[in-house]
């Protein structure tokens, strides 16, 4: 286990796209699979709809707002028919904006109850000392194969440092693993119960 000594910016880069882009595209899968996604829209969508293209006649002193709203379809139809398509999408895109992008600044916190099964890199829990308090079935069988017993011994003592003194959440870190071959990036998060959940993500091969 050593630190690489060259290429690691160009590394870093293609980490951050391939998390990021990967992360966000789950975030974005998750929230258009909602059915709640889509009932607020319409909820918010309708009170548009209805402030805008009958309560603003009326209070204007357009009499009727239904034969208003009526006169205006056959005037302007295409104009009439955006301006309720968009009171729809407009909350639409907002809410679905919104929670991605609430759910990417806290993916290291949320990331404890999804303690990842399916995730195949490894993903562990380690106390301070960095003894492994929990792993998944995948990282467990990966360690065995490599003779992983503490964090240290994958992570180093350098970069296992480091994230105990952080004491927040953190990531970026670039190891090498090198009875893999491999390089990873880490980001880890403290738990309640003073041990770091730490996630590694395995880089493609250049």
């Amino acid at each position: 286990m050593q630190s690489p000594d060259g290429g690691d910016e160009r590394h870093r880069r293609t980490a951050a796209l391939t998390m990021d882009g990967a992360l966000i595209r789950r975030l974005l899968g998750d929230k258009l699979r909602d059915a709640e996604t889509y009932w607020i829209a319409a909820v918010v969508g309708t009170l548009i709809n209805g402030y805008g293209q009958l309560l603003v006649p009326w209070f204007r002193g357009a009499g009727d707002p239904f034969a208003a709203w009526a006169a205006e379809c056959q005037v302007r139809p295409a104009l009439t028919t955006f301006s309720v398509i968009l009171a729809y999408a407009f909350p639409l895109a907002v809410g679905v904006t919104s929670s991605v992008i609430t759910r990417y600044k806290n993916r290291r916190i949320e990331s404890v109850a999804d303690f990842p099964e399916r995730k195949p890199d490894p993903v562990f829990r380690a106390a301070r000392d960095g003894r492994l308090v929990e792993i998944g079935a995948a990282t467990s069988e990966f360690f065995r194969k490599y003779n992983v017993d503490t964090a240290q011994s994958i992570l180093g003592e350098a970069v296992w440092s480091e994230i105990v003194a952080a004491r927040a959440p953190g990531g970026g870190q670039l190891i090498y693993f090198d009875a893999e071959n491999s390089y990873y990036v880490v980001s880890y998060a403290p738990t309640a119960q003073d041990q770091v959940n730490v996630y590694m993500t395995q880089l493609p091969r250049l």
